[in-house]
């Protein structure tokens, strides 16, 4: 089984640690993400004992993930996440059996949403898939959650995202 980590996997668990025997893998961006000495000279060391392997997910995925995201109105997911959800996007198209291990809840839930198997590195894991949807906080008008415009074009007050 293929352990596909968040930078949460190293940052978050003492205990962490890339053992001899699991396949760990990650994108370059997520590496890019551990900054504490720990962490980063844990990483570097795994790469270089080919414990820990690299890979950048396909550009579909990345559209799709990006897509699917701005539809469903999450606002909250980073470059990294997109990155890390694609490459997921990737493992599951070519018929992998894989674990995404994070302790963030958007990436969690959009796993959910992509019915991506996932861990908890210590914060547990979420209960049910969140939608978002946008609606102008005046006159209540409702508006597809990748709508663009920060105010309300009919009583120009602000429009701001809410759970489905």
């Amino acid at each position: 089984m293929i352990h596909l980590i968040d930078s949460a996997a190293v940052l978050n668990s003492e205990g962490f640690s890339f053992t001899n025997g699991k396949d760990f893998l990650t994108g370059p961006l997520v590496v890019d993400e551990l900054r504490d000495l720990r962490s980063r000279h844990m990483a570097e060391n795994a790469l270089k004992n080919g414990l820990l392997r690299l890979r950048e997910p396909s550009k579909e995925s990345l559209a799709k993930v990006k897509g699917l995201a701005s539809e469903k109105g999450f606002t909250k997911l980073s470059e990294t996440d997109f990155s890390l959800l694609a490459l997921a996007l990737d493992l599951k198209a070519e018929e992998k059996d894989f674990l995404l291990i994070t302790d963030d809840f958007s990436v969690q839930n959009f796993c959910k949403l992509l019915e991506i198997k996932f861990e908890s590195v210590i914060h547990g894991k979420i209960g049910k898939t969140i939608s978002f949807k946008k609606h102008c906080t005046g006159c209540g008008k409702t508006f597809p959650a990748d709508y663009l415009e920060k105010s309300c074009p009919d009583c120009s007050s602000p429009i701001e995202s809410k759970k489905a």
